[in-house]
């Protein structure tokens, strides 16, 4: 049977339930008979995947006491199907079905025997309800896990059990009240050192924590204080953890994790499964959470903004950002700022149209929402060909706030298709650039592009640095951004007129810069069908990872790449994979992946130090963290170092077994001043006793 025959079998099957539901009375009322008319039609079209016509008719029963309106909201089983309230109660049955059926190979309470424990975070296929219950409808090929053979109902009654012995976030203990962290607590977030509240450290993305203890030479003397194992997905972590009130929240693709900060026991754990069609443009990342309130807040690849009980774990409300569906997911933790949570969003690969949400922490709902492409007849529009439907320009990354001016700064992604920029004559705004918003209305204050009619794939989605400075003999509000185009850039962060752009990195795209900060853009460097080298390559100079800065020493550290690609101009626009690309990339061959740690003075331009070439390839590379004016942290494949902030010299280093591709962050411990990254699978906390 071909996979259109599969599909009409499917949708007629799903149309013959329609009277079979009405003869069992489950139409029961003109809104229910609405819903679940349209639940069938979902499951006939296949947006609803993994529901059987035989589960649907269980689920849809007047009194099965299953989430309906989350169902038919979320299409996602798996987040939306948890067993009712009806069978999980019924711990009588439950337990008796379990003993009969489970017990012998996973024994009394889950524990594991012959078979694995059933603890959640041993569940291969998720801890979500319907995860489990699929599991034991279905058995799992190639191991001894059969079918179970359960009817419907008993099924969720062991589903129930599961949960009861083996504790989730929902069921957590209830914890004392935490004392809320306050908008003040975020303001002061860049000189506190007892703890690490947002993701870049604060809000002026400066990564800088001068926490006493952190010295060159006790950073010699650093030891793990605890380490916890993180789930497999994804295999390398980029979690940015978070240190407030007593927790260390960290992430993985499906899971919120909130650990003791001193002992690394668990606290709570989260867990929320994804549409198993959920398109993707790159890799199952997420790199952490914003804490707010009494409230913790996580993005999803499904593109969903979840709030998290601080104490407990437990979901305070679920809003959908943007349809999954169109390529928009979530990757980066949300941004706490002026009584709102601001987030960006992914999916400029699959044209998807960029935009900036902020929402109210208390409830989710959106306060505004600031697309960084313009329709017909907005400002910007003309830069963009008639006819054409601009495209790109997400928001992945955190950005910086001006509490003073009530300014936030944000950086968009490419345009698209990537590298056909000949189809979209312009400069294309809003996309790689810098945009300026009112924190309480989103309505564009300035904007400054660092790579007009981007045909590189070179997102301007890196975290800004705000810096306060004598500029060329007078005080000046700056903003410091070293892009992914290989050119640290300085403007006034007031106005967004452009100052300097020196390069950091390799690059043979650009022959200069006009008063304005226009590039001259070399014509050589277009991709083409036979390709063209070109430096730097499509990972940029730099990436996501975040930059540090020390206010005493005016230095820019910057963890950094020198590859060039091979950009090719495809006839095809769409590939394989759905994106909207208009070409591809490889590497130069026998190339590497040079890669280095910098100092860019801010007030010159010039690079201060420069760490010596690794002597293996690299493999991965994380942000960087300041102390003081004392140290740089960093990472390199398997490596995190220390290095003196003013000459560059490795004073430490030691290997995590697993690649660094997050970034640390300090804090001041009970004990002694403590270093926290991840690496790989596993969360790493180091400490320096003091004396």
């Amino acid at each position: 049977m071909t996979v259109a025959e599969g599909s009409l079998r499917k949708f007629l099957l799903f149309l013959l339930l329609l009277p079979v539901l009405a003869a069992g009375g489950l139409l029961v009322s003109s809104a229910g008979a609405r819903q679940r008319a349209h639940l069938v039609f979902l499951a006939a079209t296949g947006r609803l995947p993994g529901i059987r016509p035989r589960e649907l008719v269980h689920l849809l029963r007047p009194g099965a006491g299953f989430a309906l309106d989350a169902l038919e909201s979320s299409r996602n089983p798996l987040a939306a199907l948890r067993v009712p309230d009806r069978l999980r109660n019924d711990s009588a049955a439950a337990r008796r079905i379990f003993a009969a059926r489970c017990a012998q190979c996973h024994g009394a309470n889950g524990e594991g025997i012959t078979g694995p424990s059933l603890a959640p975070a041993n569940r291969r296929h998720g801890p979500s309800d319907w995860a489990t219950f699929r599991v034991l409808q279905d058995g799992v090929a190639g191991t001894a896990m059969q079918p179970a053979g359960l009817a419907f109902d008993d099924a969720w009654r062991v589903v129930g059990y599961l949960r009861r012995i083996g504790r989730t976030a929902d069921e957590a203990p209830s914890r004392p009240p935490m004392a809320p962290v306050t908008e003040a607590d975020i303001a002061g977030a860049d000189t506190t050192t007892s703890e690490w509240r947002t993701y870049t450290g604060g809000w002026s993305g400066r990564r800088n924590r001068d926490v006493p203890g952190l010295t060159a030479s006790s950073v010699r003397r650093l030891q793990l204080a605890w380490a916890y194992q993180l789930p497999n997905d994804p295999p390398v972590s980029q979690s940015v953890p978070i240190v407030a009130r007593g927790l260390l929240i960290v992430t993985g693709t499906l899971d919120v994790i909130a650990l003791d900060a001193e002992d690394g026991s668990l606290a709570w754990r989260f867990h929320r499964d994804l549409p198993v069609d959920v398109k993707l443009c790159c890799s199952r990342a997420n790199r952490g959470v914003a804490v707010y309130g009494d409230l913790v807040f996580v993005g999803t690849l499904d593109a969903h903004l979840i709030a998290l009980d601080l104490a407990t774990g437990r979901v305070r409300w679920d809003v959908t950002v943007a349809d999954a569906a169109q390529g928009y997911s979530i990757t980066s933790a949300p941004f706490p700022v002026a009584g709102k949570l601001v987030t960006g969003i992914s999916g400029g690969e699959f044209a998807a149209r960029g935009f900036l949400d902020a929402y109210d922490p208390a409830t989710g709902r959106r306060l505004w929402r600031h697309y960084t492409v313009p329709a017909d007849g907005e400002s910007g529009r003309e830069s963009w060909p008639a006819g054409f439907t601009p495209g790109g320009g997400p928001t992945w990354v955190p950005g910086a706030y001006d509490a003073a001016t009530r300014t936030l700064f944000w950086g968009v992604g490419n345009p698209s298709p990537d590298f056909a920029a000949e189809l979209r004559p312009g400069s294309n705004l809003h996309t790689n650039s810098v945009i300026a918003l009112d924190v309480e209305t989103g309505r564009l204050k300035w904007t400054y592009q660092f790579t007009p009619n981007d045909s590189h794939d070179w997102d301007s989605a890196q975290t800004p640095i705000l810096v306060d400075a004598v500029w060329e003999g007078r005080p000046r509000a700056l903003l410091v951004w070293p892009n992914r185009n290989a050119f640290l850039y300085v403007l006034d962060r007031n106005t967004g007129e452009f100052l300097r752009a020196t390069p950091y990195a390799r690059q043979t795209w650009n022959d200069g810069f006009d008063a304005q900060g226009r590039p001259a853009i070399r014509a050589s460097s277009l991709p083409s069908p036979q390709g063209t080298i070109v430096y730097p390559g499509v990972g940029g100079a730099i990436n996501w990872w975040p930059s540090s800065f020390s206010d005493r020493l005016g230095l820019v550290f910057a963890t950094i790449r020198e590859d060039g690609s091979l950009f090719f101009r495809d006839p095809e626009l769409t590939g394989e994979s759905g994106q909207y690309l208009g070409g591809r990339t490889q590497p130069i061959p026998g190339e590497g992946r040079p890669m280095s740690t910098i100092a860019v003075d801010v007030a010159t331009g010039r690079i201060r130090w420069r760490t010596p070439p690794p002597e293996h390839r690299v493999t991965a590379m994380g942000g960087t963290t300041a102390i003081g004016d004392r140290l740089v942290l960093a990472g390199q494949s398997t490596t995190l170092f220390a290095l003196d902030a003013r000459t560059g010299e490795r004073l430490w280093q030691a290997g995590l077994g697993g690649p660094v591709q997050g970034a640390p962050v300090v804090w001041r411990g009970k004990l002694g001043a403590r270093i926290a990254v991840t690496a790989g699978t596993v969360l790493y906390v180091l400490e320096a006793p003091a004396r």
